[in-house]
């Protein structure tokens, strides 16, 4: 790991990965460890049809730019399909979800501020995932642990009106 006080320059496809079910992925650019607590940034590599399910951070915010590819983003009651240059920020508290409509694989770059939790979130629901089948229980609790709180159902690709 790069020491927590000093500045970090990594390139494309550089950063530490942490593999999940189903070809999806993070390529770690920062973490908490490495940014004294400031944010967790990565590289969320998304295969088409996949996303989390709508959750909140009740503790820390969250940004989003769309590297590459067409995702469906729901943030509160609004729907949107975004690509390549758009951007979010979701504040803490707000029900957020996002799915790959594309057809291929699509890449987001998130951050979240402060940081220090969403690394090992990974790594542990990762763990859970493998042990299959993971009980939606488990799974709740590992996100409650890291401030990942489920509030509704993965997106099925529609836009709803707004």
């Amino acid at each position: 790991m790069i020491p927590s006080a000093l500045p970090i320059i990594l390139e494309a496809g550089q950063g530490e990965t942490t593999l999940l079910p189903e070809n999806a992925s993070q390529v770690w650019k920062a973490t908490g460890e490495t940014t004294d607590g400031a944010l967790d940034l990565w590289v969320e590599v998304v295969p088409p049809r996949l996303g989390p399910p709508q959750h909140l951070h009740a503790h820390h915010d969250e940004f989003f730019w769309i590297v590459k590819g067409t995702f469906l983003v729901k943030v509160a009651d609004r729907t949107a399909r975004v690509s390549e240059g758009a951007s979010l920020f979701i504040p803490r508290g707000i029900a957020h979800a996002f799915q790959n409509v594309g057809t291929e694989t699509g890449y987001l770059l998130i951050g979240i501020l402060p940081g220090g939790v969403m690394r090992a979130y990974f790594e542990e629901l990762r763990l859970l995932l493998l042990s299959e089948p993971a009980e939606k229980l488990a799974i709740a609790q590992v996100g409650a642990k890291y401030d990942v709180v489920f509030v509704g159902p993965a997106l099925d690709g529609e836009v709803s009106p707004l």
